[in-house]
């Protein structure tokens, strides 16, 4: 049986890649769909859809389309635990940083710059996204649990990760964090393709060939 490599999602008729869809070597192009399919489909997709629910994917090599699902009630730090890698796969390919934090913050400002807009206080853009990584990514991963001053809600603004001044808290909305990233997805992959950004491209392909680090 041919393993599924890749899952179309833009149009369900054309189904998805798999492995015989592919021939040795790829084409640059056929790289960043890879990265971009692979990331929408197996990862924020499915936490937007835990999140928000909504329609699947459509199986392979039919023309049924996805099934509508309920949203998972109390889903947030699951959703967050989907979402939070997204930082450090963007950060390992738009900077040269080696060190997991400075992947990851770099990934922050490349993907949700706003929330280092007006930060004051004790709380620059640097100790910021510490806190984040600390408190968001470590404590989830590493402890199945945020640490302070991280918690789920509702930023105002409807923006999906807000630090609030007032609390001294970052919180994320679970809800609109998937869709931002998505978001973020759409266009970083419009940038991957820009023959302008020559840099980017070649630490993509290189990132694309040895694997993306750990």
């Amino acid at each position: 049986m041919t393993e599924p490599v890749v899952r179309r999602h833009l149009v369900p008729a054309q189904g998805k890649h798999q492995t015989s869809d592919l021939q040795s070597p790829l084409t640059y192009d056929q790289k960043v769909e890879i990265f971009y399919e692979q990331t929408f489909g197996w990862q924020l997709h499915v936490a937007d859809l835990i999140a928000n629910g909504g329609a699947t994917l459509p199986q392979i090599n039919t023309s049924e389309p996805g099934q509508i699902v309920p949203r998972i009630r109390h889903s947030g730090f699951a959703v967050l635990h989907i979402c939070l890698s997204y930082f450090e796969l963007v950060g390992s390919i738009v900077s040269l940083k080696v060190s997991s934090i400075g992947r990851f913050k770099a990934g922050v400002k490349e993907v949700l710059p706003e929330i280092l807009q007006g930060t004051l206080g004790t709380f620059d853009d640097d100790n910021l996204l510490k806190l984040l990584y600390k408190g968001a990514r470590c404590g989830l991963y590493h402890s199945a649990r945020p640490a302070a001053p991280i918690g789920l809600g509702q930023p105002s603004g409807q923006k999906a990760m807000a630090f609030d001044k007032g609390s001294g808290k970052v919180i994320i909305s679970s809800e609109l964090l998937p869709r931002a990233l998505k978001a973020h997805l759409t266009k970083f992959k419009d940038d991957l393709l820009d023959p302008n950004m020559p840099a980017l491209r070649r630490r993509f392909e290189e990132r694309f060939d040895k694997g993306f680090p750990d």
